[in-house]
């Protein structure tokens, strides 16, 4: 296979150029080598707050792109692991050079076929922007690697609110990446995996970090990216691992039902040393509740109510009552039966006085 990039050892690794044309640069701190393999991938703790936003919540950084993998065998066995930072030098983005034909990772999993799995553990969702295209990459990846399952776990939304030029394309890619599932699946971090990150790929961790709860910041932020990627792609993440939050002592008193309206404050202040939070990005997204899911489709039910008829119309009682018998119409004149009357007496009247008369003459 011909390659691209250029692979170089290190103190306990590798470090890769994706493209073999890149230089050191002091506009790219990260340049030329832009993935780092074994446990030259580690990071110290305050590169990864700034860049993954925990444990204090989200940071939103432009212009840092950060991405953990780990390569498997379909026995669980791990192969690889490393690192991908973008460029700011040319901007180039971490999924466009990780994902690159004949680059570092396909060459590697050609050589290593075949490969069970390989997971992400991102910063931002991919994009599929012009220039970049991330996430056709992807598609092309997974489609050159049938047998392979991709997980994929973010931190932050990256260009999804309608503010971005490219956001519609953005969200329909994600969604048709998502459409492979369960070959492919999109998380959100959460709870334990935040830990499983922290202990492969970062140094100097403080150990009241490894042991304290997730903040409710940080809960809330996973949360929150739950339900705008299940808003976006229509498919439930299979991975989240929802932590138990401590309530406040004042919700403690309430009933149940009234203990949902009480919310944790966001984003507390981090600690001296560490880089300032930024404001949360919920506030320049539209705050919309995640769809609902809906287990049978909704029966459509359409009633049609009949006007009322005008009085000087000629009404069906076929049409009224449909179950009803049709009855004879008869109509009873009481002047007609007295004229009958009055003959039947002067009848009677005339025989009386015929009768009488005959008797007369025979005497």
């Amino acid at each position: 296979m011909e390659t691209i990039f250029q692979e170089f050892s290190g103190y306990n690794g590798t470090l890769v150029k994706p493209y073999y044309w890149l230089y050191p640069s002091h506009n790219c701190l990260k340049c030329p080598y832009h993935i780092r393999t074994g446990e030259e991938s580690r990071v110290t703790y305050g590169e990864f707050y700034e860049a993954f936003g925990f444990p204090y919540g989200p940071t939103m950084p432009e212009n840092k792109q950060l991405i953990f993998y780990e390569i498997k065998a379909f026995n669980g066995a791990a192969i690889q692991k490393g690192q991908v930072t973008n460029c700011t030098l040319f901007n180039l983005h971490a999924e466009s050079m990780l994902f690159e034909k004949h680059g570092y990772i396909d060459s590697f999993l050609y050589q290593h076929i075949p490969v069970g799995y390989l997971t992400l553990y991102t910063n931002f969702t991919p994009c599929n922007e012009h220039g970049h295209c991330c996430i056709s990459k992807i598609y092309d990846f997974i489609m050159r690697y049938p047998e392979m399952r991709l997980d994929i776990y973010f931190s932050q939304m990256y260009h999804v609110a309608e503010e971005f030029t490219f956001s519609f394309w953005n969200k329909e890619a994600l969604k048709s990446l998502a459409g492979h599932w369960p070959r492919v699946t999109l998380n959100p971090l959460s709870n334990g995996v935040w830990r499983t990150v922290l202990y492969a790929f970062v140094k100097d961790i403080p150990e009241s970090t490894l042991y304290q709860p997730i903040l409710p910041a940080r809960a809330s932020a996973d949360s929150y990216n739950a339900h705008m990627i299940h808003f976006i792609t229509g498919i439930k993440p299979y991975f989240v691992d929802d932590p138990i939050v401590s309530q406040p002592q004042e919700s403690k008193r309430l009933p149940e039902y009234q203990r949902e309206k009480i919310y944790p404050t966001f984003f507390p202040q981090p600690q001296q040393g560490f880089f300032q939070s930024y404001p949360m990005f919920m506030s320049h997204l539209p705050i919309t509740q995640g769809p609902k899911e809906v287990t049978s489709k909704p029966i459509q039910i359409v009633r049609h109510l009949k006007m009322p008829v005008d009085i000087g119309k000629v009404v069906n009682s076929s049409d009224m009552a449909p179950n009803a018998r049709k009855m004879d119409e008869v109509i009873v004149t009481e002047q007609l039966v007295k004229e009958k009357g009055k003959e039947v007496k002067r009848d009677r009247r005339r025989k009386i006085t015929d009768s009488g008369k005959n008797s007369s003459t025979k005497s």
